[in-house]
């Protein structure tokens, strides 16, 4: 479901900054900087904590302010487990707000090392409303978290957030385990109204979802049938008596169809059973299968967004170190080091923030290439010209780290070194093959060099060995030009992948 999808790409972010090499170093000046670059949303925040519970870093409060110290409730299962934590809903008083926090272990050295930072993100609890607003009239839904607080509704939302939830369902809901659930009834809400429904508590936080229906919802069945008994009555009491006996088998039967929907619904489950001879129950079973067909794909889509992000992230992680390895290698000392391999990561992050923006079903050629250029844009004339083209994850992440590495070689070399010079960029599609151009104009000679860097190492790596593609670079006097042919046709495979970006060796 949409709750679990947003807290996984909370977790996934909070894993890639916690191998951040500012981080482990302690360098929480330097570090704060990397939050701020990335595309999380404004109202999210960040803090680093030691394991006295001293807080390091709140990128909330300015920078050299005086931070609180505080011991949270997950401190065991983070600094002692050195395992994730998602709090229930607490009061942010740094931010004066309803919020909840994901926390991560930070191991210095990463992987292997002790536990030294507690890397948290707090998210208000108005973020968890937005997947409540498609809920229908008549119907109330909400988030409450393991101790029963109100964390997202979707009526009322800003009254309730912080209150506990109806004793009645508080009652019923209390000693039920994680990933299970059930019905209820003759549960009243905050505001007194009687209500039926399921309810359900997520085996990832343990936090309880609740989806209730209004009188309005399930007692317009039983008014039309008293109206109509009464007409009936009126005209005649003999066939008032056997219209009852035959409303009363009715009403039987539409029961009986409702609870199957019901239990149906509660397991995820999609039936279909016969049409009653009442519209009012038929429309609310249409309902109520409709919704269980959506509960049920949306948690096959949350099984397979679960497995296939363990891959990613597996990927992304073998990916980092392949980098930092070969950066430690050509680098003179830690400072060069520091620059070169944020800047890579920094690509890489932004091919990765597209392909989250798109649920990773692909990126747009030009949209790439705009987003790792960015940085370097600031005065040099670029042009890109080419077709519409949708690259698949694994070409996208790919050719992002080419691009890049081609644009630092132009900053330092090439046409990005002074004023004056120009890069065109062109590309074309035929037969299931991309060609890309990246010419340069220079204003001074470009001198070939004499051995190959990490940048040309990683280009052909990334085109030749991973998408099975060619490279082609030829050195003229007035600028590099490079031909890059990668198949569109690669299979986007995450093991494959995640292999290939392990040992990052020379071509």
């Amino acid at each position: 479901m949409q709750i679990d999808s947003r807290l996984a790409a909370f977790q996934a972010t909070l894993n890639v900054f916690s191998a951040s090499p500012t981080l482990l170093e302690g360098d929480m000046d330097d570090f704060r900087s990397r939050p701020e670059q990335t595309d999380h949303p404004s109202d999210v925040w960040f803090t680093v904590r030691d394991e006295n519970g001293q807080q390091l870093l709140n990128t909330t409060a300015p920078r050299g302010a005086r931070l609180p110290a505080f011991l949270g409730r997950g401190d065991p299962v983070i600094f002692t487990e050195g395992r994730s934590y998602t709090s229930d809903l607490i009061w942010a008083p740094v931010t004066n707000q309803w919020a909840v926090t994901l926390s991560v272990p930070v191991r210095v050295p990463a992987v292997t090392g002790k536990v030294r930072f507690a890397l948290t993100t707090g998210v208000p609890a108005a973020y968890f409303r937005k997947p409540l607003e498609d809920v229908p009239q008549g119907w109330i839904a909400a988030i409450n978290d393991r101790e029963g607080k109100i964390l997202a509704r979707s009526t009322a939302h800003d009254q309730s957030v912080g209150k506990p939830m109806a004793r009645s369902g508080w009652e019923i809901t209390k000693d039920v385990p994680p990933g299970q659930g059930g019905l209820w009834q003759d549960v009243y809400t905050l505001e007194g109204t009687k209500v039926v429904g399921a309810y359900h508590r997520m085996a990832s936080t343990g936090w309880l979802i609740g989806v209730s229906a209004l009188p309005e919802v399930y007692e317009a069945p039983r008014r039309n049938i008293i109206g109509i008994g009464l007409t009936l009555l009126w005209m005649a009491l003999l066939l008032a008596l056997a219209l009852a006996s035959l409303m009363g088998q009715r009403i039987t039967k539409a029961i009986n169809v409702l609870q199957a929907k019901a239990a149906a619904m509660r397991d995820m489950k999609v039936i279909d059973v016969s049409r009653t001879s009442l519209d009012e129950v038929n429309t609310v079973a249409a309902i109520m299968r409709n919704t269980a067909q959506i509960l049920r794909k949306r948690q096959d889509q949350q099984t397979i967004l679960i497995q296939e992000l363990n891959h990613r992230v597996k990927n992304t992680l073998a990916t980092i170190q392949a980098i930092s390895r070969m950066t430690i290698r050509n680098s003179h000392d830690m400072a060069a080091f520091e620059q070169a391999f944020s800047a890579r990561l920094l690509a890489l992050s932004s091919t990765h923030n597209l392909l989250t923006e798109s649920a990773w079903s692909g990126v747009e050629l030009r949209e790439l290439l705009t987003k790792e250029l960015e940085p370097f844009r600031g005065g040099p004339h670029l042009l890109l010209s080419g077709p519409a083209v949708t690259l698949t994850s694994k070409v996208a992440i790919a050719l992002g780290m080419a691009i890049h590495e081609m644009a630092t070689n132009a900053t330092k070399h090439g046409a990005f070194r002074a004023g004056g010079g120009s890069v065109r960029i062109s590309w074309s599609v035929s037969d299931g093959n991309l060609t890309l151009k990246w010419q340069e104009r220079c204003g001074h000679p470009i001198v070939p060099p004499s051995r190959q860097g990490f940048g040309s190492r990683l280009i052909r790596q990334t085109i030749v060995r991973e998408l099975q593609g060619t490279v082609d670079m030829i050195y003229n006097n007035n600028g590099l030009q490079a031909t890059f042919t990668i198949h569109l046709s690669v299979d986007d495979n995450i093991k494959d992948q995640a292999e290939a970006g392990v040992d990052m060796e020379p071509v």
